[in-house]
Parts: C-alpha cells; sequence; structure tokens
C-alpha cells in the first residue's frame, strides 16, 4: 500500500512539473516587469516558444490595427483599392480632431489622402483617423468594416477575438459603452500577425519605417522603439505594432528574424516603470526573445 501511494505521488509531481513548464509559469517570475498576457511564436513552425495567460480575451489597443491593415492589404490585393485611391475626410474622420488625446495625422476637409498616406500613418505612428478613414473606403462606414473584421476573425480561427472599431480605442473612450472595446487573446493576436506577413509581407516595408511625414510637413516618429535607429534598437526586429488605452494598458506586437527564424512577441497590459508606460513592454520584448531564440 505505500508502495502504490508512493508511485501515485511521484506521477502526481511529474504531472505538476510538466503542466507547469508546459504553461512556463517557472520562468514567469524572472521578468523585470509584469504583463497580463504573454507570447512567443515561431513564424514558420507555429510552435509556441512561451505563454503566459495567452487565452484570456482582453483589450488590445492599437494592436487591433493589425486587422484593420490584413483586410485593407486583401482589398488592394483583390482589385477594390489601390494604393493611389483618393480619400476625402469623413465628418466623423475630421470629429476625430476634438480627440487630443488620440494618435492622428489631423485631416482637414480641404484636403484629401491616398490609401498609401493613410496606410503608412496608420502603420508608423497608429493613426487612428487614418484607421477609420481606410474602413470607410473598405467598408463605406466603420460599422460595415467591423463587420468585415469580425468575419475575417472567424475564417483565421482568432476564437477569443471580438471587434467593435476599427482602430483599437476603448469603447469608454469614443462615447460608447466600456463593453464596446475590442478584445483578443495574445494567442490570439500572435496568430493574426502571422497570417498578416505570411499573406501580406510588404506589410514589413510600412512598419520598420522610423517615421512619418504629413501633408502638414510634420515629421513624425514611429512608436516602436525596438526598430534600427530608435532609442532601443534591436538588431532584427521590423515590426510590428504597438498599443495603449486606459482599459489595455500599454501593448506589442512585435517581429524580427533572430538565429535565421521570423518569430512573433506579443505582450499586454505591461506594467508602468516609474509612471513610463512605452519603454517597459519594449524591455520585456528583448527579454522574451533573447531568453528563448538564443
Amino acid at each position: 500500500m505505500k508502495k502504490l501511494l508512493l508511485v501515485f505521488i511521484l506521477i502526481g509531481g511529474i504531472y505538476f512539473t510538466f503542466s507547469k513548464w508546459d504553461d512556463h509559469q517557472l520562468v514567469q517570475e524572472n521578468w523585470s516587469v509584469s504583463a497580463k498576457a504573454m507570447i512567443l511564436l515561431d513564424a514558420e513552425t507555429d510552435k509556441v516558444l512561451y505563454k503566459n495567460n495567452s487565452s484570456e480575451p482582453l483589450p488590445i489597443a492599437s494592436m487591433t490595427k493589425l486587422m484593420t491593415q490584413y483586410i485593407v492589404l486583401n482589398s488592394i490585393k483583390s482589385g477594390a483599392l489601390s494604393w493611389d485611391t483618393v480619400y476625402q475626410p469623413s465628418a466623423s474622420v475630421l470629429n476625430m480632431n476634438a480627440l487630443t488625446s488620440a494618435s492622428k495625422i489631423g485631416m482637414t476637409a480641404d484636403q484629401t489622402y491616398t490609401v498609401r498616406e493613410l496606410f503608412t500613418a496608420m502603420s508608423v505612428i497608429s493613426a487612428n483617423d487614418a484607421a477609420i478613414a481606410l474602413a470607410e473606403l473598405v467598408g463605406g462606414t466603420e460599422d460595415q468594416f467591423v463587420s468585415i473584421m469580425n468575419k475575417q476573425a472567424n475564417a483565421l480561427k482568432l476564437k477569443n477575438t471580438s471587434f467593435y472599431n476599427s482602430s483599437g480605442l476603448d469603447g469608454s473612450y469614443l462615447g460608447r459603452s466600456e463593453d464596446e472595446t475590442n478584445l483578443a487573446s495574445a494567442y490570439d493576436v500572435a496568430l493574426l500577425a502571422q497570417k498578416l506577413i505570411k499573406k501580406h509581407p510588404e506589410i514589413l516595408e510600412f512598419t520598420k519605417m522610423q517615421s512619418f511625414t504629413s501633408k502638414q510637413n510634420v515629421k513624425m516618429w514611429n512608436t516602436n522603439l525596438l526598430l534600427f535607429g530608435m532609442p532601443l534598437q534591436m538588431a532584427g526586429i521590423d515590426g510590428l505594432k504597438t498599443g495603449y488605452t486606459d482599459a489595455a494598458g500599454s501593448c506589442f506586437a512585435g517581429t524580427g528574424v533572430f538565429n535565421g527564424k521570423r518569430v512573433i512577441s506579443v505582450v499586454i497590459g505591461v506594467e508602468d516603470v516609474d509612471g513610463d508606460s512605452s519603454e517597459p513592454r519594449f524591455t520585456l520584448t528583448r527579454e522574451l526573445i533573447e531568453r528563448f531564440t538564443n
């Protein structure tokens, strides 16, 4: 009887060890900052190199724009849009100028903008007005575009994702219900990023740009500080999308090639450090990549 009990204890210990390691909780305590969710994915083999709370739907802020990019590039590929298609700002887009804390290019009624200009601004400086403009060009209205986003999410098997707008701004910030905030799991964001890069590799030509210059000749810098030439540059990084809102906290979906393999990282809800909500997400991403790609 004692021998049988000992066997059960040993089996239980082995199961506990491997089940913990399977979710990589043993390593989690060593990160310099905490996050609500994290994942690192080998983009070529689909192998998850690290995960922590990667299945919980969470607010994703401007990482939403990965889906907007995907659908716009689909439309260009199909011929429904071209890079030279011209956009005349709608009232909805012009009203974005009143949202002082939202990233935007500040469109004016007397100007027109090409799809290339809008797509670059959305990808480089996370311009929310540009995202809405592109949504209107593809869907007719942003609401119709959101329907396309959710259908595409289902087609890509993003099981823990729901969209309410094309930009990623919190529902409450837009005067809507708090429940109308875009949600996705870290795994879904990584999967979306993987599909985006695979189907539309040209996205990296935009995401690795250091800056965008508006029609008013205002130079605005990429929000990804890990890019070459940026303050926290990390060799190999060439994208992908930052995010920050009150609901989501600091977020970042990163990608790059390390030791000959492309990886995709996602961190959501990264804690602030001494009031800094920007750099910690990049510090954590660097740690995540260096730890599991070397």
